[in-house]
């Protein structure tokens, strides 16, 4: 999944949980995004770890910013509609 679809989704589900319809986000969808960005973070760590030109370390270093975060943010929703 690209990053872009995972943030997509996320933004949906936060709206939905914005508007009180929590009970239509399904725990295990955002456990599947989760799951999808944390592997992206590995690949994006490996790819950092590969990489000697210094642009390319930074453009990637930036997209793994952005994983992070959105790890956060689905992690938060996952507590959020568990009740947690």
């Amino acid at each position: 999944m690209k990053l872009e679809k995972s943030s997509e989704k996320l933004d949906k589900y936060y709206g939905r949980l914005k508007k009180g319809k929590a009970r239509e986000i399904k725990p295990s969808h955002v456990e599947k995004i989760i799951r999808k960005l944390k592997d992206k973070k590995l690949s994006l760590l490996e790819d950092v770890a590969e990489t000697d030109k210094e642009e390319k370390t930074a453009r990637l270093e930036l997209k793994l910013d952005i994983v992070k975060e959105q790890i956060e943010r689905a992690e938060w929703l996952l507590r959020e509609i568990d009740g947690k």
